[in-house]
């Protein structure tokens, strides 16, 4: 998927011709001092916004690859955006921006209504997200799930075999010679396939909050399926997981019926951005999930974050950091995080949507030996090795 730059301005764009009722609060956390933006802090922030969710119909929070929070609601008084803006400033000290907002401000929050001022916010979400960012739905021509659709979805993925939409991608570990092997492969669902095979010409992505809900059932579907595959154990994998899942009675089931072994060959890859928005959750359920023997990466990481970053004692094992044209610029900072694997609870970083040759020269460059993307898919098959 798309970062979440980019997902704020589709859902922009998709709620443009229908604005009224739409209210914006927005953090601008990229204004406080370095000291302030900790992961605690963010994390808690988040949860403020959380918590607002569950009086908002339709809200989505997003969290920019420069840590400024959005929050878009619906049918919600602008008074209570501000109250939660100021739960936020709290956190960070009511501690004075640096310079000035996007809106030309000093304030800490801004508190928008869609129907009138949504032409600012749009701008700034373009300025963040990058040319031919957001335009996935107007791309594909196809119309948008709705909560009726989503529904019908739902039920019939629980009494579904999802094996054909389940596709999977190796990561190579790659030794000084170039060679390639297989380290374990990451199981996903193609979106594409779902959509074929549930809803075709409906874009499932379109609505990102109601996506976010399928995701819910699509884990619980995964794990059902996995519980029945009489490999289970003789590979190693890997799994995207939303951390909520990971309390459910579906995941306990698929847990007990694992051997010491079986969860060994198991990676439970966690989203950024889901680990910031239920980060106590995951303090808690991590050592738990390591002392039974399972291994965790961070998913969707990208190398502009990583000096914001510090993942000792999270009990990562991996740290997937996402290829972009940019990251070459951020080979220093990078190093330094690859270098930090000898230290205690330091993890293998992974590079991964390696679909271009600069990819491979720079994580020779920085050290890393964990490789997945579609052109190390095609050096592996051809037996090219991954030399700069």
């Amino acid at each position: 998927m798309s970062n979440q730059n980019a997902r704020l301005l589709a859902h922009l764009k998709e709620i443009h011709s229908s604005p009224v009722g739409y209210t914006v609060l927005h953090c601008h956390i990229s204004a406080m001092p370095v000291s302030l933006r900790t992961r605690d802090n963010i994390s808690q922030a988040i949860a403020v916004l959380n918590e607002l969710k569950r009086t908002a119909k339709m809200s989505q929070v997003f969290l920019l690859s420069n840590f400024e929070v959005v929050f878009v609601g619906y049918d919600i008084l602008p008074g209570a955006l501000r109250s939660a803006g100021s739960k936020i400033h709290k956190l960070f000290g009511y501690a004075e921006p640096r310079g000035k907002t996007p809106y030309g401000t000093g304030d800490f929050y801004t508190v928008m209504e869609l129907a009138t001022q949504g032409k600012r916010l749009l701008d700034f979400a373009e300025s963040v997200a990058g040319p031919g960012e957001g335009q996935e739905v107007a791309a594909t021509g196809s119309k948008i799930i709705d909560g009726k659709l989503l529904s019908v979805i739902k039920g019939r993925i629980k009494g579904t075999d999802l094996s054909s939409i389940m596709l999977n991608q190796p990561i190579y570990a790659i030794d000084g010679t170039g060679r390639m092997a297989p380290l374990f492969h990451e199981l996903y669902v193609s979106i594409r396939r779902l959509e074929d095979a549930f809803c075709p010409g409906i874009s499932l992505t379109g609505s990102r909050w109601l996506f976010n809900d399928l995701t819910e059932d699509l884990d619980a579907a995964v794990l059902r399926r996995l519980s029945s595959m009489p490999e289970l154990g003789r590979k190693r994998f890997s799994l995207n997981l939303n951390i909520s899942a990971l309390t459910t009675p579906v995941f306990r089931d698929f847990d007990a019926a694992l051997s010491p072994q079986q969860r060994a060959n198991i990676i439970i890859e966690i989203h950024r951005n889901d680990l910031v928005a239920n980060f106590s959750l995951y303090k808690k359920l991590a050592p738990l999930l390591a002392a039974k023997g399972y291994s965790l990466c961070i998913d969707a990481l990208e190398a502009s974050l990583l000096p914001h970053l510090d993942l000792k004692g999270m009990h990562f094992q991996f740290a997937k950091v996402f290829w972009s044209d940019d990251a070459p610029q951020l080979a220093a900072q990078l190093r330094c995080r690859v270098d930090e694997k000898g230290g205690a609870g330091g993890a293998s970083y992974i590079l991964a949507r390696c679909d271009k040759p600069e990819a491979v020269k720079l994580a020779q460059s920085v050290g890393i030996g964990l490789l997945q993307g579609k052109l190390i898919d095609h050096m592996a098959r051809n037996n090219i090795p991954a030399v700069a």
